[in-house]
């Protein structure tokens, strides 16, 4: 009971202050199934061993340091695994002077390319981040997120792309400005985000396994970019990447959706 309540006081104050975002390590500590991503039924696995609840053989890829337990650190690992991707596999090169051949192509009006078109990454799919200059006013927006009917969920992982250029949110990846610009999130649940710039992903996981309510999942506020009009509901899109139930099985069929006041 010690070592439990020990181990979920260094999640509340490690996760909930921010860890550290960076790229996705090689090994892919917390890939229990070795599918090349890290979901939160596989963080709940890596808590549950953690507290004692479950044996290590059902997820040896949170063992990175082969010590036999898993720890902190490496629930961390996971966590930052799950928010920015495990090692990329190698995609063809786009011909020269297009998004995606890991050029940035300033003439052609790309800001960033990571030799990829696809959003989630460092990199949004057209190669392009608007700059937004904060005009003093500001946006709240809230996430839903419904799962499939008589299903109780633990923990899921949402990708929320917004309009760049037109609002953003102060600070990146998950500073401490990221962090306080989250509200309403659910009382149970352990909450890691990281802002690209261009959209949010947001991973929430319950280490006791209760049920997340479903309904309004976050609150997000943004500040409005000076010079834009007033964005609608349609130019954000959110798409649940992956949902763990309260037996810590994967979950498909989750759906989310954002609402404007």
């Amino acid at each position: 009971m010690k070592r439990q309540s020990v181990i979920r006081s260094l999640l509340l104050s490690v996760l909930l202050c921010g860890v550290l975002v960076a790229p996705g390590s090689a090994a892919c500590t917390g890939d229990c199934n070795g599918d090349g991503e890290v979901t939160v039924n596989e963080l709940i696995s890596m808590v549950n061993i953690a507290l004692g609840n479950a044996d290590l053989s059902s997820c040896m890829a949170g063992d990175a340091n082969g010590s036999g337990d898993i720890t902190i650190n490496e629930i961390i690992a996971g966590v930052n695994n799950a928010l920015n991707g495990c090692t990329a596999t190698p995609t063809p090169t786009p011909a020269a002077g297009t998004c995606g051949n890991g050029v940035v192509d300033f003439d052609k009006g790309e800001t960033c390319d990571d030799g990829n078109t696809v959003d989630g990454d460092s990199c949004p799919a057209n190669c392009h981040i608007a700059s937004c200059s904060a005009s003093g006013s500001t946006l709240d927006v809230d996430v839903q997120f419904a799962p499939p009917p008589g299903v109780d969920l633990a923990g899921i992982t949402v990708f929320v792309r917004y309009p760049d250029g037109v609002v953003r949110i102060p600070g990146m990846a998950n500073d401490p400005a990221v962090q306080n610009s989250l509200a309403n999130l659910p009382d149970n649940g352990f909450p890691t985000v990281n802002d690209l710039d261009y959209a949010l992903r947001l991973v929430i996981f319950a280490p006791d396994l209760s049920p997340i309510a479903p309904g309004r999942l976050v609150t997000i506020h943004f500040e409005s970019c000076a010079g834009a009009g007033a964005p609608s509901a349609a130019d954000f899109r959110c798409t649940v990447e992956n949902a763990a139930d309260t037996d810590s099985n994967t979950v498909t069929g989750t759906t989310c959706s954002v609402t404007l006041p």
